[in-house]
């Protein structure tokens, strides 16, 4: 059988036997939106009909505290953020509680801050990244498109927002964070990055460039990144990043039309949807 070129990715047929975990970022302006719980609902149910074994643990992870790279109050921002991750949260459980095929105790949920209090200097790491962005003009290039590619402007928040981001990410996948998963109890052995859509290029530049010189081989995911709208496992040792189609609008349409503030919602208003599919 062919190998995969370059920039050619493919669903994943079956995920490993081993007790590995699912690493799920969530982003706060999407999680009424692509993450909303019934999107990550149906994404489960995707995931699910590739597992093999009933070890695989969810770590989910808010990333309230990214969004402090702002001009918007501290304090404001924490009782927004605050209450729509206990609504997005009872929302996503209650969905999976309907589902048999699911375990509720093998998600794990998390804040940013605690992801972050997991990962042994984590500070030194950041400071010693921006250092380096700093310096590299490739690095900020890339960072500067993946920032314009989101909306948003390229503001000294903003730089420091991706930066951040995308090191904790890596630092995850090279096995620098501990977990802290209720159902896999530290025993993986493999970590997925998974994500509504593509990853940015400065994420796999981090990758790519490995500047930290960190390899977590017992990971056969250290270097990848599975896409749950398009349906594909990216390898960073096969993606060309000039080359590669960053495009990051979903492939086919959010199922829910209208715009729904998960601050105002109850629990029972988001689980009103989501059968199961048998």
């Amino acid at each position: 059988m062919k190998k995969p070129g370059i920039n050619e990715f493919y669903d994943v047929n079956k995920f490993p036997r081993s007790p590995g975990i699912f690493y799920f970022a969530l982003s706060m302006p999407l999680l009424n939106n692509v993450q909303h719980p019934k999107e990550l609902y149906a994404a489960d149910k995707h995931i699910i009909s590739k597992i093999s074994a009933s070890n695989t643990g969810v770590q989910v992870v808010y990333t309230d505290n990214l969004y402090l790279y702002s001009d918007e109050p501290a304090s404001d921002l924490k009782l927004k953020h605050q209450k729509m991750i206990e609504v997005h949260k009872q929302g996503w459980l209650k969905l999976i509680k309907q589902n048999i095929h699911m375990v509720p105790k093998a998600f794990t949920f998390m804040t940013w801050n605690q992801l972050q209090l997991d990962c042994a200097n984590f500070t030194e790491y950041l400071a010693k990244f921006r250092r380096i962005y700093d310096s590299d003009s490739r690095l900020q290039s890339y960072v500067e498109a993946d920032i314009k590619g989101s909306g948003r402007q390229v503001t000294q928040n903003s730089v420091g927002y991706m930066l951040e981001e995308i090191l904790l990410d890596y630092l995850v996948m090279k096995g620098q964070v501990r977990l802290r998963n209720d159902y896999t109890m530290d025993g993986e052995e493999w970590i997925l990055n998974t994500y509504h859509g593509k990853p940015h290029r400065s994420h796999i530049w981090l990758h790519q460039e490995n500047c930290f010189q960190l390899d977590n081989s017992k990971n056969i995911y250290q270097n990848s990144w599975y896409d749950v709208v398009n349906r594909k496992l990216y390898d960073f040792d096969r993606l060309e990043i000039e080359s590669f189609d960053f495009d990051r609008k979903a492939v086919g349409s959010v199922r829910f039309n209208e715009e729904i503030e998960l601050s105002g919602e109850t629990e029972s208003d988001i689980g009103t949807e989501g059968a199961v599919d048998n």
